[in-house]
Order: structure tokens, then sequence, then C-alpha cells
């Protein structure tokens, strides 16, 4: 679905982490990890054609289609909406900005309500729901899309254990189900890794852009010297 070689991303024309490459494929899962501030941002707005890159290009699949899906606390909750035409907003492209095949547009949003186990909030305001609720909001929104390849920017931040259960449950679904491929920009390091296929691990500070099988990052030395002392403890009091 995307594929690059000695990529190289960043800003205002400076790179800020070093040349790598990447395939992702149909129905893979990707965890992106890396601490904060390490440009993991940067890489899915790169991935998402939302910025140039510095060096080399991104291959995507002729009429692949791609879908973002941000942090629920990123969302303006001020902002008058109610669920569904959130999600019909969704929907909305160059060619198609009043949605003039409303009624079957309608249809879609709904459907993607369900497969979100949103639908009971179609008509209320996004601004009532909890941080949960906006973002299976957020990921039927995605799914109304029919996207091939969805990015999601850590879908679990700020949720209770029961909701980011739930959340990361849908995930799985929408790769079984649906066959889309997922990037997901992780902060849940080992749970990431767990669920993944493969894993991108950034680091600007420490000049690391190393992208594997999840199996095997574990064991790379560049994962070990940023996450080694958190693992250790993680797998003692495991």
């Amino acid at each position: 679905m995307l594929h690059a070689d000695a990529l190289t991303v960043g800003y205002d024309g400076v790179a800020i982490l070093p040349p790598f490459r990447f395939t992702i494929g149909a129905g893979e899962l990707w965890a992106i990890i890396g601490p904060n501030g390490a440009g993991k941002s940067t890489f899915v707005r790169t991935a998402l054609g939302l910025a140039r890159p510095i060096a080399g290009a991104i291959e995507r699949r002729p009429g692949l289609r791609l879908a973002y899906v941000p942090q629920q606390s990123a969302l303006d909750t001020i902002f008058p909406i109610s669920v569904i035409d959130f999600v019909l907003m969704g929907l909305q492209g160059s060619g198609n900005v009043t949605l003039t095949r409303r009624s079957a547009h309608l249809g879609a949003a709904r459907r993607a309500l369900e497969e979100a186990g949103a639908a009971a909030f179609a008509r209320r305001q996004l601004r009532d729901l909890s941080g949960g609720q906006r973002q299976r909001v957020l990921m039927a929104r995605a799914l109304a899309t029919d996207a091939d390849l969805i990015c999601l920017d850590e879908p679990t931040n700020a949720l209770d254990a029961a909701s980011e259960q739930e959340i990361l449950t849908l995930i799985d679904r929408l790769r079984s189900r649906r066959g889309a491929a997922v990037v997901m920009v992780t902060h849940l390091v080992e749970d990431g890794l767990e669920r993944a296929d493969r894993a991108l691990l950034l680091d600007r500070d420490h000049g690391v852009a190393l992208a594997a099988p999840s199996a095997a990052m574990r064991a790379a030395p560049e994962f070990q010297h940023i996450y080694g002392r958190f693992v250790a403890r993680h797998g003692h009091s495991g």
C-alpha cells in the first residue's frame, strides 16, 4: 500500500530523522513508537501526504484511500455539531463538498457508527460525549470513508482502561473484517508490540529511525537503548 526507500522527514527543509525505508502491506498493523517529540507526528503527516519529504519519496498504491484519526482530545468540543453530522463531514471531498448524494452517505455514516459501537450517539452533540465515546465517533468517521489505510494518533490516550480495551478491539476488527492496514502512533509500547505486525521506532534526539518486525524490535540495540530499563522493569513486575 505504501512504500518508501531512503525517506527523510522533517520540516522547514531540515531533516529531523535519518533516512529509513518501510513497506506497509494490506491488513498489517504498524505500531509507531518513540519518546515525546521523536518525530512520530511528522512521519504520519508525511505518510498522509500532508507534508513533503525532505528527501526520498513515498509510493502509494494507485487509488489508495487514506483516513486519519486524531486524538479525541484534539477535537473542538465547543463547536455545536451532532455526531451524525460530524461523521458525514468526513465524507466530504473536493468533488462532494455539499454531499449531493446525502441519502447514500447517510447510510454509510450510520453503518460506520454501528460498527464502531456508537450508533446510540448519532443524534447527540459531539461536545456532550465522554472521551471514549468521542474516540469511537472518530473511528466511525474513518470507517465511513471505507479507507484502505487508517492512521491513528494515540487512539487510547487519556482513556480509562475499559474504553482503551474497546478501542483496541475495534482496531483489531478493522483489520480482520475489512482488511484495512492500520498505522498506530502509541505510547503503549509493550501492548503495541504485542498487537502489531511491524513497528517503526523513531527518536530524533538519538538519530533513530528503525522499521522492523514487532517480534524482533525488542532485541534491537536502538530499542534497548531507549526502552531497555522500562522493559526490564515491566518484565520483572509481571
